[in-house]
């Protein structure tokens, strides 16, 4: 109906669990594969639960490009907020799902409490070191009912501005980071690396 009726050609699905439930990831396939809807689609895949079998599964189905969110490229950070995942894990599932022939996007957020300077960097250095074909940084935004919610004031400054909190706005500013304006600063600056540097511009210039 989509194709048809509005010449949709592409669909992002957003779903963190999208491929969790193996028999109707694997149904689904089944189907895009026997019965082509003439589209594409991304998704999320999670880090460490991306066999080569699901990977090829969705490659056939027609899937473009899968994300994996990694959070932070800081050990302690990536303990704290995203445990059960590992940098040398991180860069497996990239490299396989590269291999499958699919797109990998990273999916990373900054400003995390306990965030500073220097995991910023760390984080900015790993990005580029994937050679990713897309990310998106969000900006930690604290909602109730998240882990860190009851003790988000002890971590840092929080503006409890319900306008700005969509992800998009830095309302908190960690301890390890100066000011508001810096953070800004450092998210810009880690932006216009990753599509500045060499090698992402050329992988995208072949996709062109």
């Amino acid at each position: 109906h989509l194709r048809r009726r509005f010449g949709v050609r592409h669909v992002n699905i957003y779903d963190d669990l999208f491929t969790l439930n193996r028999e109707r990831i694997t149904e689904l396939c089944k189907l895009l594969t026997s019965q082509p809807l003439g589209m594409h689609f991304n998704c999320a895949v999670r880090v460490g639960h991306a066999d080569d079998d699901l990977l090829k599964m969705l490659k056939d189905a027609g899937c473009l490009m899968v994300s994996v969110g990694i959070e932070s490229a800081d050990p302690g950070l990536l303990e704290r907020h995203k445990s059960g995942v590992s940098l040398e894990e991180v860069r497996d599932t990239v490299a396989r799902i590269k291999a499958c022939g699919l797109r990998a996007k990273g999916l990373f957020m900054m400003g995390l409490p306990g965030e500073t300077e220097e995991s910023v960097r760390t984080t900015s250095d790993f990005v580029l070191s994937l050679g990713l074909d897309d990310m998106n940084m969000a900006k930690f935004t604290p909602f109730p009912g998240a882990p860190v919610w009851s003790t988000i004031r002890e971590e840092g400054t929080f503006d409890e501005d319900w306008r700005k909190m969509n992800c998009l706005n830095f309302v908190f500013v960690p301890r390890g980071i100066a000011s508001r304006e810096r953070l800004d600063y450092l998210y810009n600056q880690h932006v216009k690396r990753f599509y500045s540097d060499p090698q992402w511009r050329r992988r995208f210039t072949g996709r062109l």
